[in-house]
This record gives structure tokens, C-alpha cells and sequence, in this order.
């Protein structure tokens, strides 16, 4: 049984969602051109280099996460 999500979680991800968003994930660890952690993301973001970002469901404590848009 997995988890139950987060209190602050107040949306359904479809299973069909994840699974194509694991896949592209694998795609791009392969790749070489994946970035890890929430301050390599930021950076990516402000330099405009970030194409797509994935938020875990379960980051402790949510703050690390809050100001990212949704």
C-alpha cells in the first residue's frame, strides 16, 4: 500500500501522469542533462535553461518546495 500523501498535497496526480513522467525522468538521467536538488533547479529556472521540473509529493519539510509554482 503506498503511502498516504501529504497533508499540503490537495491535488490527484493520474497514474497514467506518472508513469509518463517517470519515463521522461529516465530519459533524461540517460541523458546526462538532469539537475538534482532544489538549488540546481532554481538556478536552471532563472537562467532559463529549465524545460521541465518534477516536484516529489513527500519533500520534508514542505517549505524547501512552498515558493515553487505549482
Amino acid at each position: 500500500m503506498p503511502n498516504p500523501k501529504p497533508y499540503y498535497v490537495n491535488f490527484e496526480v493520474p497514474e497514467e501522469l506518472m508513469k509518463a513522467t517517470l519515463e521522461v525522468v529516465r530519459m533524461a538521467r540517460e541523458s546526462g542533462k538532469i539537475r538534482k536538488g532544489v538549488n540546481e533547479v532554481i538556478k536552471s529556472i532563472e537562467r532559463g535553461q529549465a524545460r521541465f521540473v518534477v516536484i516529489a509529493m513527500d519533500v520534508d519539510p514542505p517549505e524547501i518546495v512552498a515558493f515553487l509554482p505549482t
